[in-house]
């Protein structure tokens, strides 16, 4: 038995917008929060040059992510736009498009962080005391970004609730064990 039909083009659209928006700026939001929860948990275990190469890192970090889900929304709109029109077709058009245009920066993201790394920690003026700490953690999160750039696709794709409750679910569980050490 299906469930009750979710439109934007038809009913109530308060409701229906608010319905389909909060879960993707809660994302947004815990999302930005990485950086955040980085610091503090590097802030409880490490030295103030690590503390630092987090801090300094995460302001690039956080930016590319907000760009791919910035970007994770193009798509989005045009799928939305075919299948409201009844155009199959063309939807699956605009999905594989965005799969090419998101994997392919999936893989140039993923890439040129970890490979420049080194010249990006010094264009962000991280100091020499923390230089290698910063190189190291846009490494780290920078071969991570190919799973933020499919998670921001597929969330995109219509299953925003669904991944703020699994997202938000990993941050609860994180910040528990945190405090409980």
């Amino acid at each position: 038995m299906a469930g009750p039909s979710r439109s934007l083009t038809s009913g109530g659209i308060f409701y229906s917008l608010a319905r389909f928006s909060l879960p993707v700026l809660l994302t947004l939001f815990l999302q930005a929060l990485y950086g955040g929860v980085d610091l503090l948990v590097v802030g409880q275990f490490a030295s103030t040059a690590d503390v630092s190469g987090v801090s300094t890192g995460s302001m690039l970090l956080s930016t590319f992510t907000m760009l791919v889900t910035g970007l994770s929304m193009g798509p989005t709109v045009t799928v939305g736009e075919a299948i409201g029109s009844g155009s199959p077709k063309e939807a699956g058009r605009a999905v594989l498009a965005g799969l090419t245009l998101l994997g392919s920066l999936a893989v140039l993201l993923t890439l040129g962080l970890a490979l420049f790394a080194q010249p990006l920690a010094a264009l962000l003026d991280a100091p020499p005391e923390a230089m290698d700490h910063t190189v190291a953690y846009i490494r780290i999160c920078g071969l991570g970004m190919v799973f933020i750039v499919a998670y921001n696709f597929l969330g995109a794709a219509g299953a925003a609730l669904r991944h703020f409750v699994v997202f938000g679910g990993g941050g609860v569980y994180g910040g528990a064990d945190l405090l409980a050490r």
